[in-house]
């Protein structure tokens, strides 16, 4: 009997090639990412995940990459997936701070609009970094 409650597997820590800590390639090459992000959206949908929040540290740039593979993925059929089962995928960011030492998660909402993305680093006294890196 469903009741109306809905369950998700979500995972709201997940860092890119564009993370300080990344170890390996770090996709730097718009097709190197577009690969990266599609090959990542395949694998949250073999791993049944259904919500991502990207959260490199202190950088927001690989989000639209993510975003992007997820609002155009194909089924193997070539069919586009549905609205109701694309990957929703949460711009974020994960925060050093100092006075706590700790680290802290900030992800804005999925329609966060991009363009708002520069704004949000300057209120954090953040420098953007330059997206070709």
């Amino acid at each position: 009997m469903n009741k109306g409650t809905k369950f998700y597997n979500c995972d709201f820590q997940v860092h890119t090639p564009r993370d300080i800590n990344w170890s390996g390639n770090k996709a730097t090459l718009d097709t190197d990412r577009n690969q990266y992000a599609e090959r990542f959206v395949l694998a949250c949908r073999e791993k049944n995940v259904n919500a991502v929040a990207i959260t490199d540290h202190h950088d927001l740039t690989f989000f639209s990459y993510i975003k992007n593979a997820a609002q155009n993925e194909v089924d193997a059929t070539g069919t586009p997936i549905s609205d109701g089962k694309k990957l929703v995928v949460f711009p974020g960011i994960e925060l050093t701070l100092s006075n706590p030492p700790c680290q802290a998660l900030l992800i804005l909402d999925a329609n966060f609009p991009e363009d708002q993305f520069t704004r949000v680093l300057h209120k954090l006294s953040l420098e953007p970094s330059p997206a070709e890196n």
